[in-house]
């Protein structure tokens, strides 16, 4: 027998109804096709809710309702008739047997969403709506893939073909891609917030990375920033290092929530525009001599949250390549996911760019282009000035963006031990934050480890 997920004959198999052969054909059509198998649960799923809902058991009728049978009793006595009390089960059946999957689900929808509110047992019993999309039944699966990032058109997407992504890792990213363009910021704070109650995730369960390589001004002078990430990676990394003494897998190590883990704040060119803010800075770069890095911090108004579209415009006079540090993509996949745009209030996320000058006579590389809420904000120069002295939040950004780099061998940036404890070295005061003081023992334990 070959049956269609909306076949009627599903739903009469789970109320028992169906002939023994054709209720056998129906198990065989469901061992072979997964789409079958989906439909039964589904239909379960919503014969459960609508026997619940419309046949109560007689404990969970109300005081006025239990009293409303009783008065129809008494007065159907007093008149010498019988009241039978047919099977709101039995009725149900009935009536259920000819609608398809797609029509019982409908209807479930319908009635349960039409439910009084009031002194119905229901309602009571739980205030709070039951939402499909509940963030405390998230999938872990799609709780652990990192925020998407703008398209990616270095040098690493060239040459021999990448395996495609497998159908389950695309689904999960559709569904977060789904889950952004409704909610935006609200689902990754739900996320962040999931992943922190969690245990940290096994090896096998994270989701493979491919790091971003450079990027040619020339060809692509334009970079949409993201401006939101999530926040777990350094959690994982500290559990690794400090419970099982070993390095973390690479695909757990993502520089952007390694760099926003810290308050940053740069110290050069700033804009504003209402309420949101955007600051720059550009120092050495400490892993490639020839190199820039540009660190951007994006901070959110005050009072709520605001919609914020950024990009880098590259000055191709004066940079030759570029390089977004963190964002990686996910192996095989197109990195064509629609950026998150709302920015909370009050929340600072910060990125970083590396970049390589021309070797030419000009400064400016560049500038930010970026509005609020779909209004234009004044373009930001993007200058370097050779003899200015970074700030220590821009020595800090640094040291992360080479920590989680050393930590996953990144291709790109060639990062040896020696760099990374000098830079770790450089960092270190006796007036250092709490948080940045273990961040150097992290590195500490870190570079002791075997690699």
């Amino acid at each position: 027998m070959k049956l269609h997920p909306e076949d009627p004959r599903l739903t009469a198999y789970l109320l028992g109804e169906l002939p023994s052969d054709e209720a056998a054909a129906v198990e065989r059509a469901a061992a072979s096709d997964p789409a079958v198998r989906m439909a039964l649960r589904e239909i379960e799923s919503i014969q459960r809710l609508l026997t619940n809902t419309l046949a109560p058991s007689a404990s969970t009728l109300l005081p006025r309702q239990r009293e409303n049978v009783r008065r129809s009793a008494r007065q159907a006595d007093q008149a010498g008739k019988i009241v039978t009390l047919g099977s709101h089960k039995k009725s149900w059946k009935t009536l259920l047997i000819p609608l398809s999957a797609a029509a019982l689900i409908t209807l479930g929808i319908l009635i349960l969403t039409n439910i009084p509110a009031g002194n119905d047992p229901i309602a009571t019993e739980d205030p709070k709506p039951k939402n499909p999309d509940a963030w405390d039944k998230l999938p872990l699966e799609i709780a652990l893939l990192p925020a998407p990032g703008p398209a990616d058109f270095s040098s690493n997407t060239a040459g021999s073909p990448r395996p495609a992504a497998s159908a389950a890792l695309t689904k999960q990213a559709n569904a977060r891609d789904s889950a952004l363009a409704k909610t935006g910021d609200e689902f990754l704070r739900q996320v962040n917030e999931r992943l922190a109650q969690s245990p940290p995730p096994a090896p096998g369960d994270l989701p493979a990375l491919t790091p971003r390589g450079t990027v040619n001004a020339a060809d692509h002078p334009n970079l949409d920033l993201p401006i939101l990430s999530g926040k777990a990676s350094l959690g994982w990394i500290t559990h690794s290092i400090r419970q099982q003494n070993k390095l973390p897998t690479p695909d757990a190590v993502r520089l952007e929530e390694i760099l926003n883990a810290f308050p940053l704040r740069p110290t050069g060119a700033a804009g504003i525009a209402d309420g949101v803010s955007i600051a720059t800075e550009i120092l050495p770069c400490p892993w490639k001599p020839s190199a820039l890095l540009l660190i951007i911090n994006l901070r959110g108004a005050s009072d709520a949250s605001r919609e914020i579209s950024a990009r880098l415009e590259a000055n191709p006079v004066a940079i030759g390549r570029y390089r977004l540090l963190g964002f990686a993509p996910l192996s095989g996949l197109d990195t064509t996911s629609t950026l998150p745009n709302r920015l909370p209030a009050k929340t600072r996320t910060t990125l970083a760019i590396e970049i390589q000058p021309t070797g030419g006579t000009s400064n400016t590389l560049g500038q930010l282009a970026w509005s609020v809420n779909g209004k234009p904000a004044p373009a930001i120069t993007l200058t370097h000035n050779p003899e200015a002295e970074p700030s220590d939040d821009a020595r800090f950004a640094a040291l992360l963006c080479t920590y989680s780099q050393w930590l996953t061998r990144e291709p790109n940036a060639l990062i040896d031990t020696e760099i990374l404890a000098a830079l770790a070295r450089e960092s270190s005061s006796t007036t250092l934050p709490a948080d940045r003081f273990e961040l150097l023992d992290l590195i500490d334990r870190s570079i002791k480890l075997p690699r």
